[in-house]
């Protein structure tokens, strides 16, 4: 396989079978579908340890903007998703094999184009050792960066970030806290907490769940604390413990939330919810077949969660549609609210829809932690809860790694956990199709677990965290409870990406 590579506007890239692939003809497809601000296409040689092998590969740097309108903050896990839905309509020699991200800007050229020689000679070491997020630091910082550091404000933060991290080298403002720090939606809730101890005051979600690098952290709390309150003695230096999610999840949620939360099932709730299940079974009845197993197995009454393999959208309502009378009036659904929820918030009759549907929005940003509340508030009242501990969909049906948040709140409200293998979902309306196609679904209900039981399990499986115990036993059940005993595994990247044999996934190293 040759490649060429010349700065003119028609770069092109020759493969060994002959076929010619245009990388900004890809660059413009990509950024179309995905929030991306610039993005550079090469082949990298030496993926896996074959120095003879080459795959396509891209450098992005991502809209920040956009990713702050709809409140995301895991940028790889939006940016595969859209990749791995929008690369079905290429033909296999154009699919990217994977991407990296970062947060800094992309060489240019004198005539402003994406200069992709030295792009790829600054990436691509970096793509064959596994390391994503901010580049090595190769200049003294400027005055204005040093000032910043320098402050009581940015010292603080350093430490409570260096604390949360376990990152020993120095951070830097350029690190990512996704890619650099690894501090993901729940560890920003952790993140909150610590920074409200060390600086004794009251801070609003938004200057952190709005923040992608340090520097924006920085700038941010510095501008929060202007206007942040005292925080009360007895709230001052929390830790991070298991009474420290008891206690904060045991909050009442806001007074709007409660506004959608319906316990009692009125008469036009009940009437909603029994025409919504009757043609819910109907479709899947005509147009899947779906079958069901274990049924039974659902709790009539008490706290339960009901955590399923998430591969469709047809995940929800397949469940529903298989529920036993009392549970199916029961239950709420944790559903993700950018894609969901947001067309209906704004219309009163529609949002008196999702109320009845008992639907509990989220999101990864500023109301994740209201969410879990809001989760833990149904629980606390003996109701049921639908939740995809995956967070998103899986794009080749594998079952993913399980969200530390679906821990907390097992571990927290001590629920029973009733595992829910959905098989034929991903064949009939996969996350990468458009439209879904006829194909049989069956539902298998497991029986219930206790939180305890698999927390001891957890541990035996090379964890000393109890949430991160609850998710890898968990976890193990489903896939057992799908593919048969012993079938349990290590979480699957998808095809996308391909993870370097010696290095992995890693965080920078300065």
């Amino acid at each position: 396989m040759t490649e060429v590579l010349t700065p003119r506007f028609d770069d092109f890239i020759v493969l060994g079978s002959g076929e010619k692939i245009y990388p900004q003809e890809l660059e413009e497809f990509y950024t179309k579908i995905a929030p991306v601000k610039e993005m550079c296409v090469f082949t990298v040689r030496g993926m896996q340890g074959v120095m003879t092998s080459k795959v396509l590969w891209a450098i992005i740097q991502p809209n920040l903007d956009s990713f702050r309108e709809f409140g995301e903050i895991n940028l790889r896990s939006v940016l595969k998703e859209r990749f791995d839905n929008a690369s079905q309509e290429l033909p296999i020699y154009k699919r990217l094999k994977g991407f990296t991200i970062t947060l800094d800007e992309l060489p240019l050229t004198t005539l402003g184009k994406i200069n992709r020689n030295e792009i790829k000679e600054i990436y691509e070491p970096r793509v064959v050792a596994g390391k994503e997020g901010a580049l090595p630091l190769t200049d003294k910082m400027s005055a204005d960066d040093l000032l910043l550091t320098n402050s009581i404000a940015g010292k603080r933060i350093l430490q409570c970030l260096k604390e949360q991290s376990g990152i020993k080298r120095p951070i830097t403002l350029e690190d990512s806290l996704e890619l650099d720090l690894g501090i993901d939606s729940l560890g920003r809730i952790e993140l909150t907490s610590g920074l409200e101890s060390a600086f004794s005051a009251d801070l609003k979600v938004e200057s952190i769940s709005r923040s992608f690098s340090v520097k924006d952290l920085i700038l941010n709390i510095t501008e929060a604390l202007r206007g942040a309150k005292d925080l009360p003695l007895e709230e001052q230096g929390s830790v991070i413990d298991e009474d420290y999610w008891k206690e904060h999840l045991n909050v009442r949620p806001k007074e709007e939330t409660m506004q959608m939360i319906e316990l009692s099932t009125g008469y036009f709730a009940w009437a909603f919810r029994f025409l919504f299940t009757a043609v819910d079974c109907l479709i899947f009845k005509v147009f899947f077949n779906i079958k069901s197993e274990g049924a039974k197995n659902v709790p009539k009454e008490g706290a339960y969660i009901l955590y399923g393999n998430h591969t469709s959208f047809l995940d929800g309502p397949a469940i529903g549609a298989c529920l036993p009378r009392r549970p199916v009036f029961q239950i709420f659904y944790f559903v993700f609210g950018p894609y969901f929820f947001r067309p209906f918030i704004k219309n009163r009759i529609l949002r008196n829809f999702v109320k009845m549907g008992r639907f509990i929005p989220f999101d990864f940003s500023t109301h994740f932690l209201e969410a879990l509340r809001s989760c833990y508030y149904v629980l606390k009242n003996g109701k049921g809860l639908c939740f995809f501990p995956e967070g998103l969909r899986s794009t080749d049906g594998e079952i993913g790694e399980f969200k530390k948040g679906f821990g907390v709140l097992a571990k927290s409200t001590d629920a029973m956990l009733v595992p829910v293998a959905i098989i034929g979902a991903h064949e009939a309306w996969p996350s990468t199709a458009k439209y879904p196609k006829l194909h049989p679904i069956k539902v298998k209900f497991g029986k219930p677990l206790r939180c305890e039981d698999l927390e001891k399990e957890g541990m035996t499986m090379g964890t000393q965290d109890p949430y991160e115990a609850i998710c890898m036993a968990a976890r193990k059940a489903l896939i057992e409870l799908k593919d048969g005993p012993q079938s349990g595994r290590p979480a699957r990247h998808s095809q996308l990406f391909v993870i370097p044999a010696k290095a992995g996934i890693q965080n920078s190293d300065k």
